[in-house]
């Protein structure tokens, strides 16, 4: 009999973190380089203004403005970010962009989303937030719930279907997003917005600037924060979402700076179920359970879970705890030469709720006591019955790391920059049961995880904590990066080669023992089995508990050339590897595929124009990326449950299309914008699966629509007044790998109305805003949270969504002192 006990870290790690950071900074100091528009990190930033030569691009309707750089990029900023509903996610506002697709679970943005970029999936694009990195470390996978709140962004960069080079990221095979937070401002002021709409939704934000002070004025800060609370738009339950966030800077002249920024979250949310076209076709607004039966406690009697209960809906929440501390610099070391030192520290604690029964007399219960016959869980004298548990998967993380460069600009015409990153997370992955109420509330939102006796968790006769799931996982990212600069022509070409050198390490800790085989309804990749005792003699394998390492690596190099053909006309030409080292999961499930356990690898080309005007910006692009070893999670159709799920492989698929997008000043106080992209999405190859062949062949990606277009007109009839119109077609998503289902176009439209306000008691600024989310009511599907699935035929499941959110209305009343 083994006892399991919980993972401790390694202390080697944090020596080898302080060793790498040392020779991080030992690195950049020697060395130097300089790229055009990278990962909003800051030496991105500062090297924007120096190709660009202007802080400022000429912008229209805050959604378009003037691009440099040598591959499709979008900007959005402050400008469109304020016409948006109060609270809503900065993903929202750039699912106007070409090729971007991002489904809102609902209106207000609090219960997450789902976004793809030409085909790639959040967990494949590089997510960052003033530089550093925000995709989970484990799935890779991107929250939209959990950023900072839009009142703070100063601007959001898409580089659409190519991953920057120095994006700190072991996931990114194509696209970025990165958010860059505005600074303080140089005047003492208050920023305060109330807002009110559908589904009893109520948020306040407020914002305090110092303006300069300290010596020299060259010191400013602000604070914020935000609370939000609505009720769901279909089923019980309400989502809560609480948000700090402050910065402080420091100018040090000459354009160099100190800043540390903070950020903290915290949401409180009941989920969304999802369903099948059959449940929404008799029920649009078929949710979770509603209904609660308490659970019987009769002595001398096999009590059962009462039918139903495993449904309700406060079971199934989605608490989340989140924050960030964000360090940014920038020295001149010469007159040529800038150091730029980016630290940062992150948290996180979350989980999407579940539940479990479990008998009283469960062997896991009865632990390593000889003898023992059980728990009594539900405090009826016996240990005959079945009690169902809240059973949350928790994931802890801590993350550290740091981002530096230097840049040498050598001469009007040649730059150079080299980088490192690394980037350490530690990853704990639990789930330890709590009972429930007797109105089937959770005795806490995370379960049993800081319980520390019976019954905030749930205890063994051995006194070991019940758990079902018990991981501890390293992830460690080491990565230089480089880039030169060179421009010919009276600067008319711009020829920019660079490379990227991910170094990624695994450590993975697996403290259960595992299925090898298991009973038909137990699913092998995800289900462990913890125990402090024997293991049971059902005929069922299992593996033991085992540590190990991964270790993936690649050279990526890239190459972009951009010639301006005249001040207006513009054409470019990029090229670059991306790269993809497996997820978490991957490595610890229960391998089927052998090619699942191998990194992902795309080739992305690239040819666009642009002309460039103060009062006409648009761009035209044609792309083609080849993607070897696309990974997918589906159903294991040896499981006739049908709740088996392994990972495979799709091997090769091809991916091009046309991507256009234009803003124009149509007169002075009337602007459009519209965007379109067509994406053809082909696996190559037909999957074999448990031992079936599934005709994937020709088919297109899951929940890649091949038509998108968007548009947006605002018009100001009067100075105080602004009415802005837009609308996105969506075209049809397979939902499916063998594209047997697929979801039915739609268009979504929303409207705002803005009545700017005279300066009254101290107050400047101040307006009433009017929000409209699906104007015309659209009924439609959304998100696919098992978009990987087949749907039907031998080895199928039904394919699941959520539905979009109806009609909503907001009002908010903002202002300035």
């Amino acid at each position: 009999m083994k006892k399991l006990n919980r993972a401790q870290a390694p202390g080697r790690r944090y020596a080898t973190f302080l060793k790498l950071g040392t020779g991080m900074v030992a690195l950049a100091t020697a060395t130097a380089w300089v790229a055009p528009a990278l990962a909003q990190s800051t030496a991105s930033q500062m090297d924007e203004i120096i190709i660009t030569g202007a802080r400022q691009q000429p912008q229209i309707g805050g959604l378009i403005q003037a691009e440099t750089a040598p591959k499709a990029r979008s900007t959005v900023d402050q400008k469109y970010l304020s016409t948006e509903t109060a609270g809503q996610s900065v993903l929202q506002a750039i699912n106007m962009l070409p090729g971007v697709n991002f489904t809102n679970s609902d209106a207000y943005g609090s219960s997450g989303g789902s976004i793809r970029i030409r085909g790639f999936d959040g967990n494949r694009v590089s997510f960052t937030f003033d530089g550093i990195p925000l995709n989970d470390t484990g799935n890779y996978a991107i929250y939209s719930n959990q950023v900072i709140d839009a009142e703070l962004v100063n601007q959001a960069t898409v580089n659409i279907g190519t991953t920057d080079v120095d994006s700190p990221t072991a996931s990114a095979t194509g696209g970025t997003i990165n958010v860059q937070t505005r600074k303080p401002r140089d005047e003492l002021g208050m920023e305060t917005k109330l807002s009110f709409g559908s589904n009893n939704f109520k948020r306040v934000f407020s914002a305090i600037d110092t303006g300069d002070f300290g010596p020299g004025n060259r010191t400013s800060a602000f604070v914020a924060a935000s609370y939000q609370d609505y009720d769901k738009f279909k089923g019980p339950g309400d989502l809560q979402k609480k948000q700090v966030n402050g910065r402080i800077y420091e100018d040090l002249g000459g354009g160099d700076f100190i800043s540390v920024a903070a950020h903290y979250n915290e949401n409180r949310n009941f989920s969304y179920n999802t369903g099948t076209r059959n449940n929404y076709a008799s029920n649009y607004f078929y949710d979770e359970g509603t209904t609660w039966i308490p659970q019987p406690a009769t002595p001398g009697k096999a009590d059962a879970v009462p039918s139903g209960d495993s449904n309700y809906y406060k079971l199934y929440q989605n608490p989340s705890n989140t924050g960030n501390v964000r360090g940014q610099s920038r020295f001149h070391l010469d007159d040529n030469v800038m150091l730029t030192v980016d630290p940062y520290f992150q948290y996180t604690l979350a989980n999407g709720g579940g539940s479990v029964s479990v008998k009283e007399n469960d062997p896991r219960l009865i632990g390593a006591t000889k003898g023992g016959k059980g728990v009594d869980l539900n405090g009826d004298g016996d240990v005959l019955d079945t009690v169902l548990l809240y059973s949350p998967n928790n994931t802890n993380t801590f993350r550290t790391g740091v981002t530096s460069s230097v840049i040498w600009d050598i001469n009007e015409d040649n730059r150079f920059r080299v980088g490192y990153t690394i980037d350490y997370g530690r990853h704990r992955q639990t789930n330890e049961p709590t009972l429930l109420g007797s109105d089937g509330t959770p005795l806490d939102a995370f379960g049993g995880k800081y319980a520390t006796a019976f019954p905030g968790g749930i205890f063994a006769n051995d006194g070991a904590q019940l758990e079902r799931r018990n991981r501890y996982s390293i992830a460690e990212l080491n990565q230089a990066s480089m880039e030169y600069v060179y421009k010919a022509f009276d600067q008319r070409l711009t020829v920019v080669p660079a490379l990227r050198l991910p170094f990624f390490h695994r450590e993975l800790n697996q403290y259960c023992y595992t299925y090898s085989t298991a009973p038909s309804g137990v699913s092998l990749s995800s289900n462990q089995y913890c125990t402090s005792g024997t293991l049971p003699t059902t005929g069922t394998v299992y593996k033991t508990p085992f540590t190990g390492t991964k270790d993936f690596s690649d050279a990526l190099p890239s190459l972009g050339m951009t010639y301006q053909l005249t001040q207006e006309h513009q054409v470019y030409f990029q090229f670059s590897e991306g790269f993809s080292a497996p997820r978490t999961d991957n490595l610890y499930n229960v391998i089927r595929d052998p090619k699942a356990v191998e990194p992902e690898k795309t080739y992305n080309l690239e040819l666009g124009y642009r002309y460039q005007t103060q009062d006409l910006i648009s761009s035209l692009s044609a792309w083609y990326t080849k993607y070897d070893n696309r990974i997918v999670s589906s159903q294991d159709p040896s499981d006739p449950s049908g709740s088996t799920f392994i990972d495979r492989s799709l091997g090769q698929v091809e991916l091009y299309g046309v991507s256009a997008e234009a803003g124009f000043n149509i007169l002075e106080n009337l602007t459009f914008y519209g965007s379109a992209s067509y994406t053809h999405s082909e696996v190559l190859n037909d999957v074999v699966n448990g031992g079936i062949t599934f005709h994937t062949a020709g088919k297109m990606l899951v929940d890649t629509p091949e038509w998108m277009v968007a548009s947006r007109v605002e018009y100001k009839p009067i100075q105080s007044l602004t009415i802005g119109v837009e609308g996105k077609y969506t075209g049809e998503r397979a939902a499916s790998d063998t594209n047997d289902e697929k979801t039915t176009p739609f268009f979504l439209a929303n409207a705002n109305v803005r009545l700017d306000l005279p300066d009254f008691f101290g107050m400047h600024e101040s307006y009433l805003q009017f929000n409209v989310e699906n104007l015309f009511d659209r009924r439609y599907l959304n998100t696919m949270p098992t978009t990987n699935n087949t749907s039907y035929g031998t080895g199928g499941s039904l394919a699941k969504y959520l539905t979009g959110a109806p009609r909503t209305f907001m009002g908010t009343i903002a202002a300035k002192f």
